[in-house]
């Protein structure tokens, strides 16, 4: 262990997923959410599902590390967002949720 602490979005699979197994492998307790996320085996990965792009979400995930690990060191924000239609039949609040 080398008592850092990273969180990561988007933590369920890709990027996200291969993020928190280098940061495991390396030593770093994690604190991994995405919006569908299955409980970790691994005592030293608390995963939290939440919507990130709720704002009451990133109060529950900070509030989950802490309580956890009792600090943050890194936060590796990964999520991101389908919008599953041709860009040219984006409404204006798709493009509001893109940025």
């Amino acid at each position: 262990m080398t008592g850092k602490v990273v969180v990561i979005t988007g933590a369920s699979q890709g990027i996200g997923a291969g993020l928190v197994a280098g940061y495991r492998e390396r030593g770093w307790a994690v604190v991994a959410t995405a919006d569908t996320i299955k409980p970790s085996q691994d005592p030293e990965v608390v995963t939290i599902e939440a919507d990130i792009a709720d704002p009451a979400a990133a109060d529950r995930i900070i509030g989950g590390a802490l309580e956890r690990f009792g600090r943050i060191d890194t936060l590796a924000n990964n999520a991101g967002a389908c919008i599953c239609k041709p860009f040219t039949n984006y409404t204006a609040a798709d493009y509001a949720a893109a940025v």
